[in-house]
């Protein structure tokens, strides 16, 4: 198991690999990175002294029924977001961070998800999941924003 945590380390080009191979005594299995939605390795270990320095935003992922309030205020926000697969996969997190203080700033810290080589996130048992953006189809944040960019189809009106 020491070989996965070390591994770790490295989880920016989990998903840009050619190929990932995981096996054991009793068999392997060879898939394609680049076609994972997201990894979940379920462990009591803290595994942060594994892990990449992280981005911005600290994300949990939701137990089953929990409805978090979405907290707002002029430095940080705190909320539900349910990230959208490819495929059909999707999972809800906590997503919380500092909140820039112009609009466009703030979109720009969301829009950015998109852009990274991988998410990590904090399962509710102990671990970690590893998320690949690259099959991202959308991201749902649990409030709405005061202001869109140009482009944006502003749907409040209809």
């Amino acid at each position: 198991i020491q070989e996965v945590l070390d591994s770790l380390h490295r989880s920016g080009q989990l998903f840009s690999s050619r190929v990932l191979i995981i096996g054991s005594h009793h068999e392997t299995e060879i898939f394609t990175p680049g076609a994972i939605t997201r990894i979940e390795i379920g462990v009591q270990q803290n595994l942060d002294a594994y892990l990449p320095p992280g981005g911005r935003f600290q994300m949990r992922k939701l137990a089953e029924g929990e409805t978090p309030e979405t907290q707002i205020s002029e430095t940080d926000f705190s909320g539900r977001v349910d990230f959208y697969f490819a495929g059909g996969d999707t999972v809800a997190l906590l997503v919380s961070g500092p909140r820039s203080s112009d609009a466009s700033g703030r979109l720009m810290n969301m829009t950015r998800l998109f852009e990274q080589a991988v998410l990590h996130y904090e399962l509710p048992g102990g671990g970690i999941g590893l998320i690949n953006p690259a099959n991202l189809t959308r991201i749902q944040i649990a409030t709405g924003v005061d202001k869109l960019p140009s482009g944006s189809w502003q749907l409040d009106s209809l």
